[in-house]
C-alpha cells in the first residue's frame, strides 16, 4: 500500500484516506452504536475539499487581477491589483498540497477569471484587453514566488507586431 501523506503534508489526501477508514469501520465492533460514521467521514472529507476550494479561490483571484491589470494599463488601481496578485499567490502557496495539483482546472479558472475581470471593469466603464482563450500559465508558474506580478501581466500582452 502506498504511504498516505500526513495531515501537514497533504490535507486533501489525508482527509480522503481518513474518511475511507471511517467508512470501513463496522458499527458494533467496539464502537458506540450511535457513532455516526458516515457523517463524521463526510466532515473529515470536507476539510480537504475546503482547502482545495481555498487554493482555487486564491488562483482565481490572481488570474482576475492579472487580467484587470492589463486592461487598461492607465487605470489607477493597477498597483492595487498587482498587490492583490501577490497576496493571492501567497495564499495559494500556503494552502496547496500535492494531491490538489491534478484536481485544479486551470482552464476553467481562467475562463471564470476573465469573465469576472470583464464584469468588474465594465462596472467602472472600462473594457477588457484582448486575452488568450486558454490559460497562458502553468500551475508551477502561478506558484513561482520568483515571478513578480508584472511578469504575469506582461505574459498576457499580445506579441508586438512590427
Amino acid at each position: 500500500m502506498d504511504r498516505v501523506p500526513s495531515y501537514d503534508e497533504d490535507i486533501l489526501a489525508w482527509s480522503e484516506h481518513q474518511a475511507a477508514l471511517l467508512r470501513a469501520l463496522k458499527p458494533g465492533a467496539g464502537l458506540p452504536n450511535d457513532l455516526d460514521l458516515e457523517n463524521i467521514a463526510e466532515e473529515v472529507e470536507a476539510v480537504g475539499r475546503s482547502e482545495l476550494a481555498a487554493v482555487e479561490s486564491h488562483l482565481f483571484n490572481l488570474l482576475v487581477h492579472a487580467a484587470k491589470a492589463l486592461s487598461p494599463p492607465q487605470a489607477s488601481p493597477v498597483r492595487h491589483w498587482l498587490e492583490e496578485m501577490s497576496l493571492a499567490q501567497q495564499g495559494a502557496l500556503r494552502s496547496v498540497a500535492p494531491s490538489m495539483r491534478r484536481r485544479l482546472d486551470l482552464q476553467g479558472l481562467w475562463r471564470r477569471a476573465v469573465r469576472q475581470a470583464e464584469r468588474s471593469l465594465r462596472l467602472h466603464g472600462e473594457a477588457i484587453a484582448p486575452l488568450p482563450a486558454t490559460c497562458p500559465f502553468t500551475l508551477d508558474e502561478l506558484l513561482d514566488e520568483s515571478l513578480e506580478p508584472e511578469a504575469y501581466v506582461a505574459r498576457l500582452q499580445p506579441p508586438a507586431t512590427g
